[in-house]
């Protein structure tokens, strides 16, 4: 069965600290597991993202999972990006900044 979200896609973040595109790339590593890359825009430029457990959903159409994020050590954060042909939407719940929506989400490639 072919996994969901697989590509590179782009969207729009607008949050206090960081807005602008947000940039993400979704594969597959060696053992079939989703892998997600991230770029983030502004202040968060240098902040790496480490998604740990990522799962597609029952609906066929989301990707969602935990994980860490480098400015907020020891610190959990929870996303889900729900697709629809070659678009997406995003939410991140982030601890202190709450939840974050990522907007215009689009495949790029």
């Amino acid at each position: 069965m072919a996994k969901i979200g697989i590509g590179t896609w782009s969207g729009k973040l607008n949050i206090r600290i960081a807005r602008g595109e947000v940039k993400f790339t979704i594969s597959e590593d060696e053992n079939g597991n989703y892998k997600i890359d991230v770029d983030l825009p502004g202040a968060l430029k240098t902040a790496k993202i480490n998604f740990l457990e990522l799962k597609e959903e029952p609906d066929g159409k989301t990707i969602s999972g935990a994980g860490t994020i480098s400015i907020l050590p020891g610190r959990k954060i929870d996303g889900a990006f729900t697709f629809d042909g070659d678009s997406f939407i995003g939410n991140i719940k982030a601890p202190i900044v709450g939840k974050i929506q990522i907007t215009d989400g689009h495949r790029v490639g």
